[in-house]
C-alpha cells in the first residue's frame, strides 16, 4: 500500500537536546539560530526526543557538537507504524522568509530524519522564501493568502499525489502559520477526493502530561465552528426557497456527520429525497412530505421545479400530478391482487362501455380503461391508464369534473415528457415547453404551479384547503428548523 505523509513546518519542529530534556528554540530569533544550525551542519546530529521539556528558550546553541531533535515528526511517525502503514512518500511544506523568527531549515532537518530513519523518497516544498509575505492587502483575493502562495502550495500536493499515487494520505499539518494549516488539509482533501483514505492529525505536548510523555500524534475530530453552521444554513435555505432541494443537501453533506449538526441537516436530506421521490427516512416528521394524498406531494415537486427553472423536471411532474390525483381517486375503489401488479378488485365493477372486450376493434379497445379476468371464480382488472384512458377514467368513472379537466389539458401536452426527456434541452425548448404549459393554463406565465385554477380545484377536491400554500408553507417548516436550533437541545 502506498502511504504519503503531508507535513507542515514551524517554530516548534526543531528543538535542541539538552541533557535529558529538550527546549524550544527562541522564537524571536529562530531564524538566526537556524542559519547557526544550517552553517554548523556537521556539529549537530539528530536523537530521539526526551520526555521532559525545559521550558527556558534557547537563545543560544552549544559551542561543541549536540543533538537536535523532532518530536512532532517523531510522535506522527510512530502513529504511522503503530497502524501497520509502510510510508512510501514524504511531502514537506517549509517556508525560508528572511524574518527573524521563520524556522527556515526546519523542512531540510525534517527531510533528514525522515530519510536517515526510512530511506524512502522526500518532496520538500518552500512556499514562502526572501521577503515575500502571506497576504497582501491591496487586493480582496489576497487579503488572507496570496493567490501565488496557494498556486504553490496546491501544485506541490498535485504532484506528489500524481507521482505516488497514495492509497492513503497522512496529514499532520501541525507546524506554521494557521491559515496555511487550514488550506493545505482542505487542498489535500480535495485532490484526494472520495477514493484516497486521509487522516488528519495532531499533536499533543506530551511533557504537558503527569508524569511525561513522548508527544502523541492523535487523529483530529473535525467540528464545524459555528460560522459555517451559520453559512452552510443560510446557504441552504437560499437553495430550498428557489427550489433546489439537491443543491441545499449537496452544500450541507459534509456537515451531517457531525452529531449537533444532523439535527438540521436530517431535514435538508428529507427534503432531498423527496425531491428526487426516494424514500424517506422513517424519523421525518415534516407530515406534507409523506402525505397521504400522492397528488398533494407531486404538486409541490412540480412547484419547486419550477422554482429552481427545471424545465424537463416540472414537466414531468405534471404530468406525473395528474397520474397521482387520479389513482388518489382510483385507490377509493380498488383491491389489489395479492400477487400481479397492476390488477384489482373494483368497487363499484365498472360499466360495460369501459371494458376491453375481443369482440371490439383494436381502435376502440384502445379507449377502453379496464380489462376483464376472471380467476377462480372471482372478476379482477388490469387498468389502463394512460392518455385516454386517464381521462375516460376521471369521467365516466369516477365522475370527476375537476379531474377530467386537468387529464384534458395534461394529454395536451403529454408529448413534451418525451421531448424534453430526449431531445437537446436547449433554451428554445425549454421556452416552447413553458408557452405550452401556459396555454393550457397548467402554468402561470411567472412560472407557478399551485396558483393555477385546474390544480387548485384537483387539490380542494382532494381535502386540500389551501393548496397555494403548500409550497410555502414547507419552505417556512423547513426555514423555521434551521433557525430555532438551541445549543443544548
Amino acid at each position: 500500500m502506498n502511504v504519503l505523509l503531508i507535513i507542515t513546518t514551524g517554530q516548534t519542529d526543531v528543538q535542541l537536546i539538552t541533557g535529558h530534556s529538550r527546549r524550544e528554540f527562541d522564537k524571536k530569533i529562530c531564524a538566526a539560530l537556524h542559519d547557526e544550525l544550517e552553517r554548523r551542519e556537521t556539529v549537530w546530529s539528530l536523537g530521539n526526543a526526551p520526555f521532559a521539556k525545559d521550558d527556558t528558550p534557547v537563545s543560544e546553541l552549544p559551542v561543541a557538537s549536540f543533538q537536535i531533535c523532532t518530536p512532532k515528526l517523531d510522535a506522527v511517525l510512530e502513529w504511522v507504524s503503530e497502524r501497520g502503514f509502510a510510508l512510501t512518500h514524504v511531502l514537506i511544506l517549509d517556508t525560508r522568509r528572511s524574518t527573524r523568527g521563520d524556522p527556515r531549515l526546519a523542512g531540510m532537518i525534517l527531510a533528514k530524519r525522515v530519510s536517515d530513519g526510512l530511506g524512502i523518497p522526500v518532496w520538500r516544498k518552500t512556499f514562502l522564501e526572501g521577503n515575500e509575505k502571506l497576504e497582501d492587502q491591496s487586493d480582496p483575493h489576497d487579503a488572507v493568502i496570496r493567490r501565488q502562495v496557494v498556486v504553490r502550495i496546491e501544485e506541490a500536493v498535485r504532484k506528489v499525489i500524481r507521482h505516488c499515487v497514495p492509497q492513503r494520505i497522512v496529514v499532520a499539518a501541525t507546524g506554521g502559520m494557521p491559515a496555511i494549516t487550514a488550506l493545505v488539509e482542505e487542498v489535500i482533501q480535495l485532490h484526494a477526493g472520495s477514493a484516497i483514505p486521509v487522516e488528519l492529525l495532531e499533536v499533543s505536548d506530551g511533557t504537558l502530561a503527569d508524569p511525561p510523555t513522548r508527544d502523541q500524534a492523535i487523529p483530529r475530530r473535525s467540528v464545524p465552528e459555528p460560522p459555517e453552521s451559520f453559512r452552510a444554513r443560510r446557504h441552504a435555505l437560499d437553495l430550498i426557497e428557489r427550489g433546489n432541494l439537491f443543491g441545499a443537501w449537496g452544500s450541507v453533506r459534509h456537515l451531517d456527520g457531525d452529531e449537533l449538526e444532523h439535527r438540521w441537516t436530517q431535514t435538508i436530506e428529507w427534503l432531498s429525497c423527496f425531491a428526487a421521490s426516494l424514500p424517506i427516512p422513517s424519523d421525518c416528521d415534516i407530515p406534507v412530505l409523506e402525505h397521504k394524498r400522492m397528488a398533494v406531494r407531486a404538486a409541490i415537486r412540480v412547484e419547486l421545479a419550477l422554482r429552481s427553472k427545471d424545465i424537463p423536471r416540472a414537466v414531468h411532474g405534471t404530468v406525473a400530478f395528474f397520474e397521482s390525483a387520479l389513482w388518489d381517486r382510483l385507490n377509493e375503489h380498488v383491491i389489489s391482487h395479492p400477487t400481479e401488479k397492476r390488477r384489482y378488485a373494483v368497487n363499484p365493477a365498472p360499466p360495460e362501455c369501459l371494458i376491453r372486450s375481443d369482440s371490439l376493434k383494436e381502435e376502440e379497445n384502445r379507449k377502453r380503461p379496464f380489462e376483464r379476468k376472471t380467476e377462480n371464480g372471482e372478476t379482477w382488472y388490469r387498468i389502463i391508464d394512460d392518455d385516454i384512458c386517464g381521462i375516460r377514467l376521471a369521467k365516466h368513472y369516477l365522475k370527476n369534473d375537476g379531474l377530467e379537466k386537468l387529464g384534458k389539458a395534461v394529454s395536451k401536452v403529454r408529448e413534451l415528457r418525451n421531448d424534453v426527456a430526449h431531445n437537446e434541452p436547449t433554451p428554445r425548448l425549454m421556452a416552447d415547453a413553458s408557452d405550452k404549459m401556459a396555454n393550457e393554463n397548467l402554468w402561470s406565465r411567472d412560472g407557478r404551479f399551485l396558483t393555477m385554477p385546474l390544480v387548485q380545484n384537483v387539490l380542494r377536491d382532494l381535502g386540500e384547503k389551501d393548496p397555494e400554500r403548500l409550497c410555502d408553507g414547507l419552505i417556512a417548516t423547513v426555514r423555521s428548523r434551521l433557525l430555532d436550533l438551541k445549543s443544548n437541545d
